[in-house]
């Protein structure tokens, strides 16, 4: 009988997220059976069980930040000065009061660009902010205009909470980068649980046969192959497919 190994697969090139998703697959496939694929793959299997969770707990804590609290109010706080900044503008533009009328008419043509700022990412609003309220300043004719109206304070309001919101953000990012070594030391554990597993299973396959041991051969010889395709990707949600489809 030839001995059969696994497809190609260097679990190495995986990133994170990918080797995380892998390992959930694998264990889905084999936990329901680990009394029927021999103690010597059991064992294995519990080992890449245990590291997974270890991956996982790091991954999670590596997501998380008392941060982002802040950066979501301070968000909300700046969108609602925007907000009110199109508000007050808007309601002038049919003024009797001709002074008025002109400097939101002014104010218009400069905020029409800027009108969906609100709806966009966190980080990519902020950029958007900081370049309309840079022209803004640079511009006695808006500054006056803003002031006939009564909002110049709602610009300087706005300024202050992006620019908050721009320097919390930015700490967040360094502590995600931080905290992410965790998950990263916590890698080559669950390589190396995840390839000695395959070790087991290929030889249980090969010297103790059965149509259990065949079964779970194939379904992660498929789901290999698959992670083959995403060496070096992101991965966000394969696990689930790749375990329903083996």
């Amino acid at each position: 009988m030839n001995y059969v190994s696994f497809s190609s697969l260097n679990v190495n090139n995986l990133t994170i997220e990918g080797l995380f998703s892998l390992n959930k697959s694998t264990i889905e496939i084999a936990k329901p059976v680990t009394t029927e694929i021999g103690p010597i793959a059991a064992a294995a299997l519990s080992h890449v069980e245990q590291a997974h969770s270890e991956l996982g707990a790091n991954m999670n804590q590596s997501q998380k930040s008392a941060l982002t609290g802040d950066i979501q109010e301070l968000d909300k706080q700046r969108d609602a000065d925007l907000r009110e900044i199109f508000n007050v503008n808007k309601t002038y533009l049919k003024s009797s009061d001709a002074a008025k009328k002109a400097a939101s008419s002014t104010l218009q043509l400069f905020l029409t660009p800027y009108k969906g700022a609100a709806k966009q990412p966190i980080n990519i609003e902020t950029g958007t902010l900081s370049e309309m309220i840079g022209k803004y300043k640079a511009s006695a004719e808006l500054k006056a205009a803003a002031a006939t109206l009564g909002i110049d304070g709602l610009f300087t309001s706005l300024e202050t909470k992006n620019n908050a919101l721009n320097e919390i953000y930015l700490s967040r990012n360094a502590e995600y980068a931080d905290r992410s070594d965790a998950a990263t030391d916590a890698k080559p554990t669950a390589i190396s649980a995840y390839m000695k597993f395959c070790t087991a299973i290929e030889q249980a396959h090969h010297y103790t046969p059965s149509e259990t041991l065949t079964a779970v051969f194939n379904k992660m010889d498929e789901l290999r192959k698959k992670y083959h395709a995403l060496e070096g990707k992101k991965v966000e949600n394969v696990s689930g497919d790749a375990a329903g489809n083996n």
